[in-house]
């Protein structure tokens, strides 16, 4: 094994315990934006979660192609590949399971004040995802054009 994509996403996941509250501000920002551009706050809601879902299950697969065919000389930017792939994840994972547990009108309208905890509770069931997606990488990954010198 060349590469352990186990550790780094470990060290991800570490912080992805403090950042979600980040992540959950960058995804009201989108709705916000949405909303400027005359989009009800619902409807926002909805067309986020369904754009980040479909992301999300699009991702990893275009993550998978790209370590099959990585060669050898491109080994430097994987570390880098892996945490963008992480943080991209992390947050299409955090915005689509949000719709489980609330509905974009009480989001936008609810009263408690407690709209948006959702986000950054989503964002921690998103990190063990983000784990086992590397124990699936570490057992494909296999770079191209790699010779062993001796």
């Amino acid at each position: 094994m060349l590469f352990n994509f186990i550790k780094p996403t470990v060290i991800f996941a570490i912080v992805g315990l403090i950042i979600p509250g980040f992540t959950a501000i960058g995804l009201l920002g989108l709705q916000m934006l949405l909303n400027y551009f005359g989009v009800k706050c619902p409807t926002a809601w909805t067309i986020i979660w369904t754009t980040t879902s479909i992301a999300g299950l699009i991702l990893p697969f275009l993550f998978c192609r790209y370590i099959t065919r990585l060669t050898v000389d491109k080994l430097q930017s994987l570390k880098t590949c892996l945490t963008l792939f992480n943080l991209f994840e992390y947050m299409f994972i955090q915005s689509s399971l949000t719709p489980l547990f609330i509905s974009g009108k009480t989001l936008c309208h609810g009263h408690g004040g407690q709209n948006g905890l959702e986000l950054v509770f989503t964002a921690w069931l998103a990190l063990p995802i983000l784990i086992i997606f590397s124990f699936v990488f570490n057992r494909i990954f296999k770079p191209t054009n790699f010779y062993t010198k001796k």
